[in-house]
C-alpha cells in the first residue's frame, strides 16, 4: 500500500470558479478538496514529464572540475569590470 505526501498549496482562482467548485462538491458529496485534486490529477494528464537526462555532459564536468581547483577563474572589483573581462 503506498502513501501519497501531502504539500499544501495555496491558490487565489476567481470567486465564480470557486463558487463552481463549492456547488460541484456539493452535488458529487465531496469535499471541494476531493474535487480539486481529480481537476488537478485530470489535468496533468496532458503534461508530458520530462524525459531529458540531467546528467552534466563532459564541457559542463570539466568547468566544474576547474572551478573546485580554482583553475581559470576570473577576479574583478566591480560587476563592469568582471563583464570587460568576460567579453575579452
Amino acid at each position: 500500500m503506498s502513501t501519497k505526501m501531502n504539500t499544501r498549496v495555496t491558490v487565489d482562482i476567481p470567486t465564480v470558479d470557486h463558487k463552481r467548485l463549492k456547488i460541484i462538491a456539493a452535488f458529487y458529496g465531496k469535499t471541494m478538496k476531493e474535487i480539486f485534486v481529480e481537476i488537478l490529477e485530470h489535468g496533468l494528464e496532458q503534461y508530458q514529464e520530462c524525459t531529458k537526462s540531467h546528467e552534466p555532459n563532459d564541457i559542463t564536468k570539466k568547468a566544474i572540475e576547474n572551478i573546485d581547483k580554482r583553475k581559470g577563474l576570473k577576479t574583478a572589483s566591480s560587476v563592469d569590470e568582471l563583464f570587460k573581462k568576460l567579453r575579452s
